[in-house]
């Protein structure tokens, strides 16, 4: 974790331009969330520990 007020250095280091950023390096691929991270099932989806196949759609929000 890189607080990037904190630690400027290391967030340019990892091309963080923005904030919240997520990165994750091992096991490979490289990936990279940006943004609201409140999306938990997605995260877990994107970050290869939750299948697609188990994520639950959103309701609509009217």
């Amino acid at each position: 974790m890189i607080d990037i007020y904190q630690q400027p250095a290391l967030a340019k280091g990892e091309q963080i331009i923005a904030a919240p950023t997520l990165v994750k390096k091992l096991p490979q691929p490289l990936r990279r969330f940006i943004g609201n991270l409140a999306d938990v099932e997605r995260i877990l989806v994107g970050l290869d520990l939750k299948p697609k196949d188990e994520v639950k759609p959103e309701p609509d929000k009217k």
